[in-house]
């Protein structure tokens, strides 16, 4: 699909899109835990409603899905959607790095020649990002992560 469409007004009511589910998802916890979500959920209501506002000032038109591949995204996506399927099964770190490292081997191999070597070298990498953000969360900012059947 290579139309040319107004990608601003297109993004800003996508982000006001996820902005309101987002909203009203959230659920009742602490006061602690529910500042970090908000904040986030109140910068990406603001960004969307200007990108929706500069959309209609100042118009410009892109094509939409015209560089990279189709397929690659969709199935980034599908894997994206999964991992949140996945995260109340088996825990959010363990999906995490599951999830994490089976998109990164499956994006890198349209551009690399993805070894078990270079396989194993990215490993550490995404568990300790991974890591990094989950202490994040949970220990400063208090926001409880789902735990599934590992943790």
């Amino acid at each position: 699909m290579n139309r040319e469409i107004n990608t601003d007004i297109a993004g800003g009511v996508i982000g006001l899109t996820l902005t309101a589910i987002f909203f009203f998802s959230l659920e009742d916890i602490s006061r602690l835990s529910i500042m970090f979500p908000e904040a986030i959920i109140t910068i990406l209501g603001i960004i969307s409603a200007s990108l929706v506002i500069k959309g209609f000032v100042a118009p410009s038109r892109g094509q939409i899905f015209n560089v990279g591949s189709n397929t690659r995204w969709l199935v980034t996506a599908l894997l994206f959607f999964l991992w949140v399927f996945f995260i109340p099964v088996i825990g959010f770190f363990v999906s995490a790095v599951v999830f994490m490292t089976t998109i990164v081997g499956y994006l890198a191999q349209s551009r690399i020649k993805v070894t078990l070597r270079r396989f194993l070298t990215w490993l550490p990498v995404i568990v300790a990002e991974v890591t990094f953000f989950y202490l994040i969360f949970t220990k400063i900012l208090h926001v409880p992560l789902p735990r599934g059947f590992f943790f």
